[in-house]
């Protein structure tokens, strides 16, 4: 029985190292895709820092 044993934890060993090796080769392919982004505009932006919807005339009231 010795010998299954050592089967299944050395097929384990090489399950986690193929999933150790996809984790890091998706972060490194995550990291690479970010530094691809172009940078968001470093000038103000019209109604950047508004949180309501542009409209004619003072609000309703309901």
């Amino acid at each position: 029985m010795p010998l299954a044993a050592s089967g299944t934890s050395s097929l384990m060993l090489i399950i986690g190292v193929v999933i150790v090796v996809v984790l890091l080769g998706l972060f490194y392919f995550g990291r690479r895709q970010v530094t691809r982004r172009p940078n968001p505009p470093q000038e103000p932006q019209p109604r950047a820092d508004s949180w309501e919807e542009p409209h004619d005339g003072p609000p309703e009231s309901r």
